[in-house]
């Protein structure tokens, strides 16, 4: 009721990847040899709108005392039992080895992950906290704005509802980056890796240049002499080294693309590589190349061939 939460929910489980109760599950009638193992998340009827998990099909969990029987399953775990959609899994009954109950399938969840992206999506199961009470979450959406004072709003009603009770919180994005700590790790590493590279390479350019435009300032003036325009000298330097650049291309791109495919091979969802990281690093670095060889080629070519010439 606090007007700075749009939603609250109570579960077991948060998105975390952390889940360590998988119950078997198997369809009614069937051979229990045959149940599945699926990650079990006790919660209440608001989780779905907290966490912003679409409905696939059916109705999720209610507060209502006759919904202790019903439960709630992914898309994974509908087709794992061997159900062809969603809406086919509606009303239909399974069970868990050891537990006299049979269980009505309410409703289907889209699949979402509720773990890291280097894991496949799991099979899972919705309970009813009021059916398994054992919960150790409050999960809060707050609203955007003014975001220290409504937890301080809600850390004054908890003092209210459970008083001397610790009030200890952190937010989702804090849990998903320990969640991904190695790859933020390796995302501040690469972008160190990237500058230093940069620089190197940049410095490493422009010495060619330099090298090369010294070794030739006499055939430049005498270029000069016998009519050669300023445009025509700089193509020269700039037709040499795109010559360097397509090669080293040619060598780093298939090499980029390996490693990197081969990392992204480590997740079980991951996006597929496209030309664009390799034609916009290669596009930037050529463009790069041919300004610091104007830079240096203007500076030869426009000075008087008779100082260049003059000892000859």
């Amino acid at each position: 009721a606090l007007p700075q939460i749009s939603s609250a929910t109570l579960s077991y489980e948060i998105p975390n990847g952390n889940n360590g109760n998988n119950p078997p599950v198997y369809k009614m009638g069937e051979d229990s040899s045959k149940a599945i193992s699926m990650q079990l998340l006790i919660t209440d009827q608001h989780y779905l709108t907290t966490y912003q998990i679409p409905l696939k099909a059916g109705e999720f969990l209610s507060d209502a005392g006759n919904d202790s029987g019903k439960i709630v399953l992914n898309e994974k775990a509908v087709e794992t039992l061997g159900w062809k959609n969603a809406a086919d899994a509606i009303g239909q009954q399974v069970r868990i080895p050891g537990d006299p109950t049979v269980f009505t399938i309410k409703g289907v969840t889209n699949d979402f992950h509720f773990g890291s992206m280097q894991q496949t999506i799991a099979p899972i199961l919705f309970f009813n906290v009021q059916f398994a009470p054992n919960y150790r979450y409050l999960s809060f959406k707050i609203k955007p704005a003014n975001i220290t004072p409504s937890i301080e709003a809600i850390q004054k009603k908890w003092a209210q509802l459970l008083p001397g009770s610790s009030f200890e919180y952190k937010f989702m994005d804090d849990t998903l980056k320990n969640l991904y700590a190695n790859e933020i790790q390796l995302k501040k590493a690469a972008f160190t890796a990237t500058v230093l590279s940069l620089i190197i390479v940049l410095l490493g350019i422009l010495g060619l240049i330099s090298l090369s435009i010294h070794k030739r300032v006499k055939e430049i003036s005498i270029r000069k002499v016998l009519g050669a325009s300023v445009p025509h000298i700089t193509f020269l330097f700039v037709r040499e080294f795109m010559v360097v650049i397509i090669i080293a291309g040619v060598v780093a791109c298939p090499l980029a693309y390996l490693m990197m495919n081969n990392w992204l091979n480590n997740y079980a969802s991951h996006i597929a590589i496209t030309l664009q990281p390799f034609v916009w690093p290669m596009g930037v670095l050529a463009v790069v190349t041919v300004g610091l060889i104007i830079l240096q080629t203007l500076q030869v070519a426009l000075a008087n061939p008779i100082k260049n010439l003059k000892n000859e």
